[in-house]
């Protein structure tokens, strides 16, 4: 019985002393900041369209705004699916004006507002969408954008090369130092998804596809900190 407490008080002890030289040994922290960008080309396109419709009544108005919004629809449907197309505004609301008479406003009909959100993924087809989505009678078009189905990919190979950034720039400051070890201890990591403009060229493009106005860049930055070990002396 004493040999056994013997053994566990001596791996006890070892177990300490290891862990006083391993806190023991010098090190420092490196905190760096790496950033990854990717061009890609956009695979779909969105919009806002809709109609406002005016009338004397509130029943008139709606009456009318069905009629369109239908004309609408049947549209949308042969550019799109379904699910890539929602209500995203819809409202109806009491007209007034000013009455130079009474110094008043005054009540004069009626308005309905109805917007659909609506993604493209054939972007040949965005300039005969706006044709023909005009033609049924929208009058509410704005906020066409473009970007990409799946983010996915493209983020992944951004945050891969922020990080391949972050480790570099720390081995260089640990090697700077004379450091031997570098461990990762932490990351942060910030995301942007827009279009740039101004440095990718746009290749020719046949046909409505021309219509798209750049490339998109997926851009990833990351905070890194590291801790470098000194050679124990």
């Amino acid at each position: 019985m004493r040999r056994s407490v013997l053994l566990v008080t001596t791996l006890a002890l070892l177990l300490a002393f290891s862990g006083l030289a391993s806190a023991s040994q010098k090190s420092f922290t490196i905190q760096v900041q790496g950033s990854g960008v990717v061009t890609v080309s956009p695979t779909k396109a969105q919009m806002w369209v809709g109609a406002k419709t005016d009338g004397e009544t509130a029943s008139e108005v709606l009456g009318r705004s069905n009629e369109v919004v239908e004309g609408l629809l049947e549209v949308i449907a042969q550019y799109t699916t379904p699910d890539a197309v929602r209500t995203s505004d819809f409202s109806m609301y009491q007209n007034d004006r000013w009455d130079p008479d009474t110094q008043q406003y005054e009540p004069y009909g009626f308005s309905v507002r109805h917007v659909f959100e609506v993604h493209i993924f054939n972007l040949d087809n965005v300039a005969p969408f706006l044709d023909r989505i005009t033609q049924v009678g929208a009058n509410i078009i704005y906020g066409l954008s473009y970007g990409v189905q799946d983010y996915r990919p493209p983020r992944e190979e951004a945050v891969a090369k922020a990080m391949e950034e972050a480790w570099w720039k720390a081995r260089v400051i640990a090697d700077a130092n004379s450091a031997l070890d570098l461990v990762l201890e932490s990351v942060e990591e910030a995301y942007y998804y827009g279009s740039d403009y101004s440095t990718m060229p746009v290749e020719a493009q046949d046909g409505a596809g021309a219509f798209v106005p750049g490339q998109l860049q997926v851009s990833a930055a990351v905070t890194a900190t590291f801790r470098a070990y000194l050679p124990e002396e």
